[in-house]
């Protein structure tokens, strides 16, 4: 579905507060927004990119497919951009990424000729592409590091909190697979992690959904 031009300068205003006026401008007469259901993937590996994406709403993981499963790379939220594809659409490549909703979303398309005009003409765009760059690579470099160096374990309090910080709440919505595929395990390890835990009193283990307790997460 898509957005009407001033409901994307008000996106803009909200959630890119540091991009300038005439940048914003420039994206809201040449972007167009589409809404992606929770589920929904809008990009797949494969797919010959002509848009950046620069989420508006929601929560979207990105990720790649591989013949064992997935492998994660980052998370995006309101006010983020992802990097890769900034790479693809400035070369008009095929993607190598999984772009799928947590939750109902809103993103914005922004062709490749608004990129580079945006490149040439603006600093503070170009900025923001940098910027947007570095945090990605932060992103790749914490998952990095999580699986060479911490313990399945460690990575996966670290997990549950992160996740609970987010959303600000100790429910999480989430399965077991879905907390395997992040952490690039298995869901039977995952499993007898989260048994553990709630014999030790630091969560309940729920249909779909995990309880945490004071401990691991801040209160509601």
């Amino acid at each position: 579905m898509y957005t009407s031009q001033p409901e994307i300068s008000d996106l803009l205003d909200r959630n890119f507060p540091l991009l300038p006026a005439s940048v914003k401008a420039l994206i809201s007469q040449s972007a167009s927004i589409i809404t992606a259901q929770k589920g929904e993937t809008i990009t797949r590996q494969g797919q010959l990119l002509r848009n950046a994406i620069l989420v508006a709403e929601g929560h979207m993981k990105v990720y790649r497919e591989g013949p064992e499963g997935e492998i994660f790379m980052y998370y995006l939220e309101a006010g983020h951009a992802c990097a890769m594809t900034f790479v693809c659409a400035q070369g008009s490549e095929f993607s190598g990424v999984m772009i799928t909703a947590l939750e109902d979303s809103r993103v914005i398309l922004l062709p490749l000729a608004v990129m580079d005009r945006l490149m040439r003409e603006s600093h503070e765009w170009n900025q923001f592409v940098v910027t947007t760059y570095r945090a990605r690579f932060d992103n790749l470099l914490q998952a990095f590091d999580g699986v060479v160096f911490k313990k399945l374990d460690q990575r996966l309090l670290d997990y549950l909190h992160n996740q609970s910080a987010r959303i600000n709440s100790r429910t999480l919505q989430i399965t077991h697979q879905q907390i395997a595929d992040d952490l690039h395990s298995t869901r039977e390890a995952i499993s007898r992690l989260l048994k553990s835990m709630e014999q030790q009193g630091l969560l309940a283990i729920n249909r779909n959904s995990l309880l945490l307790k004071t401990g691991i997460a801040r209160a509601d």
